[in-house]
């Protein structure tokens, strides 16, 4: 079954993009190095974003990395970039006080090759925690979040633009999680994040960050305004609120009602970043080629909504293709249902899908 509905997806896309697609066109007019993608004949993402003002993002994981394809294509289409695993805690301290940041660098120095902004990800969340935090008292835990957060964010001091310096902290009914260790120390260790993290790094701009809170009336989505709301107006060095939008075709706002959940955001004096973007087709009912179109079709509203608000700076995607997304893999793919998800910009042959050209558009105000 699989294979069948791969060779569908395969055949529409195929239909979808037609001859518009050029092999090796794009800008900067560079060879294709190991076949790495098929750019749009108008211009590449971050190229056709210039005019908006936003930054076009995507999520990176350094052990993909050898597959030429992958770097060459990130460079052409993005001009900002996410570890997507390289910076949590497990992977930035794996055991008290012993840091490793070559993964981080590696990917820092990328970014810079590259013209690349860099968005870190993330300090202070109850997933992919080394498992000796679970373990601490509460005075231990403090101390070690706090040294934890001065550690990574000095370590990039001056090259990190920005910092999810919290992520996830409200449950869905919007109180303070209680699966998070970090919910033990208060509400304030919220503010005690941040506060460090700007101590270690006065120029980077620091986010809270969340998933579903796109909808403009939930109780999530309440529980996350008022938070961010209360650290604005104590003085708390918070700069913008992430939007994660990994979207749920099942029941998602329409870019009207995200653009006025943004704009009340906004009004706060918070800069707005949609952080984690990906759209899975397996959700989206219908045949192959209706599922690519509605997939496009969510995309779009995403983008214009962001468009239409001038505090969201930027778009990060959450991966580069489909072979690489986090829905592809045992532990998380068959939590979201059913399957394949399929949720980027390009194929597992990194080929553009309709999804990549809507987006493209989009951009283009078309």
């Amino acid at each position: 079954m699989k294979v069948f509905l791969m060779s569908l997806l395969t055949f529409s896309v195929a239909a979808c993009v037609g001859k518009s697609a050029a092999p090796n066109s794009g800008s900067p007019p560079v060879a294709n190095p190991a076949g790495a993608g098929t750019a749009n004949a108008s211009g590449s993402l971050r190229e056709t974003a210039l005019p908006t003002k936003r930054k076009m993002g995507v999520a990176l994981a350094t052990y993909f990395m050898s597959d030429a394809r992958y770097p060459a294509l990130a460079a052409r289409e993005f001009d900002s970039l996410t570890p997507e695993n390289e910076m949590k805690w497990s992977a930035t301290e794996p055991n008290p006080g012993q840091f490793s940041f070559e993964a981080g660098d590696r990917l820092v120095e990328f970014a810079e090759q590259h013209a690349m902004r860099v968005r870190g990800h993330t300090l202070v969340w109850h997933n992919q925690l080394s498992p000796w935090v679970k373990g601490l008292n509460e005075s231990e835990l403090k101390s070690a979040m706090l040294r934890h957060v001065e550690r990574v964010a000095s370590r990039w001091k001056g090259r990190i633009a920005q910092w999810d310096v919290v992520n996830e902290a409200v449950d869905d009914q919007g109180k303070l999680r209680q699966n998070s260790p970090f919910t033990a120390l208060g509400p304030s260790y919220i503010a005690d994040a941040f506060r460090a993290a700007h101590e270690a790094d006065p120029n980077a701009l620091l986010f809270y960050n969340d998933y579903e809170i796109e909808a403009y009336d939930s109780p999530k989505t309440r529980g996350a305004y008022e938070l961010v709301k209360d650290l604005k107006e104590s003085g708390v060095p918070i700069h913008g609120i992430g939007f994660q939008m990994h979207v749920d075709p099942r029941g998602w706002p329409s870019a009207d009602e995200m653009q006025k959940n943004l704009e009340r955001f906004a009004k706060l004096g918070l800069l707005l970043e949609l952080t984690e973007i990906d759209v899975p087709l397996g959700e989206i009912p219908g045949d192959a080629e209706r599922k690519l179109a509605r997939q496009s079709e969510l995309a779009r509203g995403v983008v214009h909504a962001c468009l239409a608000v001038p505090a969201c700076t930027g778009l990060t995607f959450w991966g580069l293709t489909d072979k690489h997304s986090w829905l592809s893999t045992p532990e998380w793919g068959p939590k979201k249902g059913r399957g394949p998800h399929l949720p980027l910009l390009f194929d597992e042959s990194y080929q553009p899908k309709p999804v990549y050209h809507g987006v493209l558009a989009e951009l283009a105000g078309r």
